[in-house]
């Protein structure tokens, strides 16, 4: 045996026992290596396809140049909370993520409700992601259909089986394709590159000779929500943008499928944000110097301003449809790693008998070697969320801008806890270390949310009324309420969480990280390092 062969050998022991220690077994196959978790993560958050979906809003409510730099911020302050995330999961790489953070760092007396409320917080998040690009995707094949035959009208129960058919053709590739799901994203990781790179090539150049001016696409923040206040239409363009960076738990969710998770997980959730950023910028960019009628844009009769901005760049219905087209298959893509995540997420915090009738969903099926139930279950469970978009629009809207919500507040409770406990007394040894910096993180995190959180209940136009005002408050107190009930009602006092094994736990984390770091002492106390002080068992 080669010493490469057996150091991965060892490794994999490492995680193994380390992953027994932290009260489960290993049932996935550690297949993804860190590139091909990353293309997943990046294909997931998909920031590009998510700023060009939605920058039309963006647009709306604070211009274009508001649209533009409010990608910045939003990017910034993901990276932020993400940065609190990946401290933590380098101290507990284990699938169930959110959930099994705010068990470990909470105290003893709530610690069973707190990981109860993130674990369905992040399961109805995630659900609710899928069916907003599920949405997106279907409106889209619809809205290229509608440039050929410009006499059809779309339903919305048309809308709706495109829908359905999104839904089950990525439950299908997620189950039947799962040992190829790696390949995959590494394919449609590079496509999605290729794609981004020739429609900015393409618009650039096409319109080169009549574009919009550089005033028009850095400093015009001149709205149309109805709000005076440019300052706060700036913030609901900014909230708007944290949509393209939504995602970035996915990697922490398949931290079981990838060897040595504490060192690569962190750098599968920071750098396809980084990488988001840096490409989503220049693709705003591109698509607002392609605009030569904003009006146009605003009030487009298809409702996606993307296909627009294709048609007014190109002046050609080919050439829109097949930019449109290549985005969304790239868009299809995004939702095929949702229901991965989704599925790695509901599994994992069923392995500890959260959700009703759990011994079905922590099933891994024999064949597949996937949680092939699991999959199911959010197919379902999308299939008949999608049904209200049949009814109302507005209430399909207020549960897309929930996504965000929940997603977001369920990475950044562990992060409150951490604050509120002390992070050196509660985080365990671990090799990313936010170090001094931690703190300033955690409570930037924490107070970043909250102010998203108050801002989504606001209406984004103004005169307000029954079809555009934010819904928001009344989701989110709806499925908040039937959690609090299902714990009251079949949870509390018997709910119990992982079963952890604090020393071997504790002498596990050691093992691991002298493995990274090739022995010797790991005192080391800057960002990205390991901390000696700190008992894993505090956290217990």
């Amino acid at each position: 045996m080669t010493v490469s062969k057996r150091n991965s050998a060892e490794m994999a022991n490492i995680d193994e026992v380390e992953l027994e220690a932290a009260g489960y077994v290993q049932a996935m196959p550690r297949q993804f290596s860190m590139w091909s978790l990353g293309a997943l993560s990046f294909t997931l958050t998909c920031t590009w396809l998510g700023t060009g979906a939605s920058l039309g809003i963006g647009i709306g409510e604070a211009g274009p140049a508001g649209a533009l730099w409010s990608l910045v911020v939003a990017g910034v302050m993901t990276l932020v909370v993400s940065a609190g995330m990946a401290e933590l999961a380098s101290a507990y790489p284990v699938a169930g993520a959110q959930y099994y953070w705010s068990f470990m760092v909470a105290s003893d007396k709530y610690k069973a409700f707190a990981s109860y409320l993130n674990a369905w917080m992040s399961i109805i998040g995630w659900w609710l992601a899928s069916g907003s690009v599920a949405n997106f995707i279907a409106s889209m094949l619809v809205e290229i259909a509608s440039i050929w035959h410009p006499d059809f009208e779309p339903h919305q129960w048309q809308i709706y089986l495109i829908y359905v058919a999104l839904i089950w053709l990525a439950a299908a590739l997620n189950i039947l394709g799962s040992r190829i799901l790696p390949l995959y994203n590494q394919f449609v990781f590079m496509l999605s590159i290729l794609t981004l790179g020739s429609t900015m090539i393409a618009l650039f150049v096409v319109g080169r000779n009549k574009h919009a001016s550089g005033q028009f696409i850095f400093a015009d923040t001149t709205g149309q929500s109805g709000w005076t206040s440019e300052g706060f239409t700036f913030l609901l363009a900014t909230s708007n943008a944290v949509f393209g960076f939504m995602g970035s738990d996915c990697g922490a969710h398949l931290c079981e499928e990838i060897a040595n998770p504490a060192k690569y997980v962190p750098m599968v959730i920071m750098y396809p944000l980084v990488i988001g950023l840096l490409t989503a910028f220049p693709f705003a960019a591109s698509l607002i110097y392609s605009i030569t009628d904003l009006e146009a844009i605003l009030n487009t009769v298809t409702g996606l301003p993307l296909i627009e901005i294709y048609f007014q760049a190109t002046g050609s219905r080919v050439a829109a449809s097949v930019l449109l087209s290549a985005f969304t298959f790239c868009f299809f893509g995004c939702l095929v790693g949702v229901g991965t995540t989704c599925s790695r997420t509901i599994w994992a915090v069923s392995r500890d008998g959260v959700l009703p009738f759990s011994n079905l969903w922590m099933s891994i099926h024999s064949a597949f070697t996937m949680p092939a139930n699991a999959t199911l279950l959010t197919a379902i469970c999308v299939t008949l969320y999608g049904l209200i978009f049949l009814g109302s629009t507005t209430a399909f809207s207020a549960m897309v801008n929930t996504t965000i919500l929940f997603l977001q507040t369920s990475c950044v409770i562990p992060q409150a806890i951490l604050l509120y406990r002390g992070r050196d007394r509660v985080l365990p040894r671990r090799y990313f270390n936010l170090g001094k910096l931690g703190p300033f993180v955690n409570g930037i995190s924490v107070a970043w949310v909250v102010f998203l959180d108050v801002l989504y209940c606001f209406p984004s136009v103004l005169p307000v009324t029954a079809q555009n005002m934010s819904y928001v408050t009344v989701v989110v107190t709806g499925l908040l309420s039937f959690v609090v009930i299902l714990w009251v009602a079949t949870k509390r006092g018997t709910f119990t969480g992982p079963h952890i094994n604090v020393e071997l736990m504790n002498e596990r984390r050691q093992a691991a990280l002298d493995s990274n770091l090739g022995g010797g002492d790991p005192e080391i106390s800057e960002v990205g390092s390991i901390r000696t002080h700190g008992n894993m068992k505090d956290a217990t």
